[in-house]
């Protein structure tokens, strides 16, 4: 005889529905635990991390020559991959993990000082550009101009019998043979081109105003939100930065037993003249300048998300002012539109590739 449950199913004549319900209800608790196991694996070969990094640096806008040579100087390329590489936090995690993406940027900028005096010594207002350039600069943005080089220098680089390109300032012409007789470096020439960037904004600047500016970049492509690199490809490629030049200098070259030069080049050649006059290192010579190097500026086929933060002045003046060096505390002269800028970049990462723990004894 047929019985009736007291919440209305009938059980009596057909008990199927009862182990379909019970053994579905067995299959979802083993999806569930499966799909959480999953997930906890999940979060631990992969972390999302807001890594901030402040900083300080200097832009200009104005035309130097150098061997013969005029290029626009002045224009600061801050580069969001040699950021994270200077950054304690990234490193940290760095160590933990084989690959990481950058997933959001964003760069503030705060003025602090500037030397924008007009003829009649009155303060102007100064336009900063800034833009951002994502793959990285190509062969017409930059100028690596070689001035006399030195081997063997156990202050910057101990140990390694190599060359760099560009030193410390120094007396020109000098009879001092370890003194620097040009000023050879890296120079961002974009000048007022980057006015032409889809990306450039520009903001107004005077000594009256607490004037800040924010930009935030975040990968577009499926290309650029997929590259994952390795924690351990971030590397230095220069030493320090010239304020009143708008140089990159102390850029590592390789040994001088593996420099490779141009077909019409000798090693003879290389030590008469130590790369100076018409004669020029080549950039494959240069290992910190690789552009397979992230922090590098120049671009790269195998990297093409290179996020570079370009910060430009306006008008652009060939005028020098007198400006105490905030590093030596010494006189210096300094383009008439040099601007100093405080700044708080702000990465979203994504590390992956949890390492194991290492084996330890008791």
């Amino acid at each position: 005889m047929a019985r009736w449950y007291r919440s209305g199913r009938y059980y009596g004549r057909n008990r199927r529905n009862y182990y379909y319900n019970n053994n579905r209800y067995k299959n979802n608790m083993k999806n569930r635990a499966w799909g959480n196991m999953k997930a906890a694996k999940q979060q631990a070969d992969q972390a999302q991390v807001t890594i901030n990094i402040p900083s300080s640096i200097s832009a200009f806008c104005s035309n130097y020559t150098h061997q013969g040579k005029t290029v626009t100087a002045g224009c600061y390329a801050l580069s969001i991959f040699d950021q994270l590489r200077k950054s304690d936090f990234f490193q940290n995690y760095a160590n933990m993990y084989d690959e990481f993406k950058i997933d959001r940027v964003k760069v503030k900028l705060l003025p602090t000082r500037w030397s924008n005096l007009s003829s009649n010594n009155n303060y102007r207002n100064l336009t900063v550009y800034t833009a951002w350039d994502r793959s990285g600069l190509n062969e017409s943005q930059y100028e690596l101009l070689v001035g006399k080089d030195y081997r063997n220098d156990t202050t910057h680089w101990p140990g390694h019998n190599i060359w760099v390109i560009g030193s410390a300032s120094g007396t020109p012409e000098s009879d001092d043979p370890n003194a620097v007789t040009d000023y050879g470096g890296l120079y961002v020439t974009v000048g007022k081109d980057i006015s032409t960037y889809s990306s450039a904004e520009s903001r107004v600047v005077n000594i009256n105003t607490n004037t800040s500016i924010t930009r935030w970049l975040n990968p577009k492509t499926q290309q650029e939100k997929g590259q994952w690199l390795s924690t351990g490809s971030l590397k230095n490629w220069y030493i320090s930065y010239d304020m009143a030049r708008g140089r990159y200098y102390d850029i590592p070259v390789t040994d001088f037993k593996e420099l490779r030069v141009e077909e019409d080049w000798s090693a003879e050649q290389i030590v008469t003249s130590q790369g100076l006059g018409e004669n020029t290192i080549t950039k494959s010579s240069i290992s910190g300048l690789s552009s397979d190097n992230p922090c590098s500026l120049l671009e790269d086929n195998g990297i093409r998300f290179k996020p570079i933060l370009l910060v430009s002045v306006y008008p652009d003046d060939n005028n020098t002012v007198e400006w105490q060096d905030p590093t030596t505390g010494t006189n210096i002269n300094v383009p008439a539109n040099l601007m100093s800028f405080n700044t708080e970049t702000e990465v979203v990462v994504s590390f992956r590739g949890l390492r194991k723990s290492k084996v330890v004894a008791a």
